[in-house]
Order: structure tokens, then C-alpha cells, then sequence
């Protein structure tokens, strides 16, 4: 026999529900829920102590993030790029994207199979990294008319850039310049601005196709000129320790005013590292001539 409540149940058009059921649907309601909410995307964020999320540009920081491989030679992190984009990026907003320090290796290093090996870029934007193609080991960019693609600095006694080569067509350091200022240029407040030395070979090459090969604006010193003095009475002289080649040539000419004098040659003898200078005549002043070595 049925209930008031019963009718009361069925009048509202539903069938009866004891509480264990409304419970069992209510959890179930909360379990679509839940699974929604996970379904859909949440903002990434990860702040001090929290794990890094993947896929986020809000993984901020107060302190330093430190990694520790204890392997010995080791990775610590490796990181991949698809196609032409960027495996690693260091950016700052005013001091250095990216430092690297080692206490016996090198601080930075950089590989490139078929490209460049290490990339530097200022005052542009980092696409400019994915047109490079260029086998270099560094490739250094800037757009400031005031500053330098690469710079390096030595504060401690050593060289700011070294270049080094082992072959015979290539050069250690190469500068080249396709508008009309210099290909490479060295300055020194007191010292020597540009520098050449070779033990067997050519310290210097000056060559020019159509143009000037050699231009000096100043003063220029050849260690083979000087000054010879032949004495009064006397129809020669002879220099020494002048070093000397088949293919030299002396050149003298008086340097005081003396009445009837003339250079009558200049005899090099390249065996004993020597030149001696004949006068036409014995002359009774001394004669000061001076001296060049070509070749």
C-alpha cells in the first residue's frame, strides 16, 4: 500500500531515489567534471620550489636554478631543435644572454657540422641566426655602426684575438672589406700598430692588382740604410754586417758638399756581409755618404 510520500514522489514526475543514489550520482557528476577540467588547457606557471612545466613562458624564478651532473665528462643539459630553429637562447636586457665559464676547458664551445659553429648577434633579432649557412666557428653580427662583430680583450698580458692556420693557401687572421675602407687595420697609442714577422718567408706582403701596393704617410726606417764616412785623404771606406743577397742592391750618395768629390762605386760583397764605396779621387775633407739596400 502505498505512501503519502510516495505520492508525493510520484507526482513530481520522477521515480523514487533513496539517498545512497543521489550520492552515487552526485560523485558521478563530479568525475565529468573533473575529467573536463583536466581535458581542457590550464595556464602554465612554475614558481621557487615547483617542478618545470614544459610548453611554458611563465617559469619564473627568484634564485639561481642549478643542475648537477656528478659523472665525470658527463652532460648536464642537451637540448634539440626541429629543423631550423634554435637548441639554446640566452637573452638579458642589459648585461650577457649567455655566459660560460670552465675552470680548464673551454668556457663556450660550439660545433656545426655543415654551419656555423657559434653565433654571435648584436643589435638584430635572433632570426638572423637561422639565415647563417656559413661553415664558420664563430660568426659575429652587429648593426651598430660603433660596434664590432667580434671583439676580444685581453686584460692580463696575452693576445685580445688569435688566429692560427697550418697550411700554405689560407692565413691565420683574414680581414676583408668590399666598400673602400681598410681589410684589416691596427692601431697602437705608443706601440706598433700592425706587425709581421716571418723566420724564412715575407714578414710583410704589399700587393695590388691596378692600384698602390705599398703607401707610407710618415716617416719610414729601413735597418739596411745608414750613413758611411770615408776620411780625409782617403779614396774609400767599407760597411759592415749588412746582410746581403745576390739579387742586392747598393745605393750611396754624398751627403756633405765637398768640392770635386764623386762616387765612384759601391761594391757589395755578400759573403762577408760588406759593401765598400770607391771615390773618384782622394779628396782632402772628409766625405759622409748615405747608404740604401734594396732587395
Amino acid at each position: 500500500m502505498a505512501t503519502s510520500k510516495d505520492h508525493a514522489d510520484g507526482a513530481l514526475g520522477g521515480p523514487v531515489r533513496s539517498r545512497r543514489m543521489l550520492l552515487a550520482g552526485a560523485a558521478g557528476g563530479l568525475g565529468v567534471l573533473t575529467a573536463e577540467a583536466l581535458a581542457r588547457p590550464a595556464p602554465a606557471a612554475a614558481a621557487n620550489g615547483d617542478n618545470l612545466v614544459l610548453g611554458s613562458t611563465s617559469n619564473t624564478e627568484s634564485s639561481v636554478t642549478e643542475i648537477t651532473n656528478t659523472t665525470d665528462g658527463g652532460l648536464v643539459l642537451l637540448c634539440f631543435s626541429t629543423g631550423s630553429g634554435v637548441g639554446v637562447s640566452g637573452q638579458s636586457d642589459s648585461s650577457v644572454g649567455t655566459v660560460g665559464n670552465s675552470a680548464s676547458g673551454a668556457g663556450v664551445g660550439g660545433s656545426g657540422i655543415t654551419g656555423t659553429g657559434v653565433v654571435g648577434v648584436s643589435g638584430s633579432t635572433l632570426s638572423a641566426v637561422g639565415s647563417l649557412g656559413d661553415p664558420h666557428g664563430v660568426h659575429g653580427i652587429t648593426s651598430s655602426p660603433s660596434g664590432a662583430g667580434v671583439l676580444g680583450e685581453n686584460d692580463s698580458g696575452g693576445n685580445g684575438v688569435y688566429g692560427h692556420a697550418n697550411n700554405s693557401s689560407a692565413s691565420g687572421v683574414y680581414g676583408q672589406n668590399d666598400g673602400t675602407g681598410f681589410g684589416v687595420a691596427g692601431r697602437a697609442i705608443s706601440g706598433t700598430g700592425v706587425f709581421g714577422d716571418s723566420a724564412d718567408g715575407v714578414g710583410v706582403w704589399a700587393s695590388s692588382q691596378n692600384a698602390t701596393a705599398l703607401k707610407v704617410t710618415g716617416k719610414a726606417h729601413f735597418s739596411r740604410s745608414g750613413k758611411l764616412v770615408i776620411a780625409a785623404g782617403k779614396t774609400s771606406a767599407t760597411k759592415t754586417a749588412v746582410a746581403l743577397s745576390s739579387a742586392s742592391l747598393v745605393l750611396v750618395t754624398p751627403q756633405n758638399d765637398v768640392s770635386g768629390v764623386a762616387v765612384r762605386s759601391a761594391v757589395p760583397d755578400v759573403a762577408a756581409g760588406s759593401f765598400t764605396v770607391h771615390l773618384a779621387k782622394a779628396v782632402s775633407k772628409k766625405v759622409t755618404v748615405g747608404w740604401f739596400v734594396v732587395n
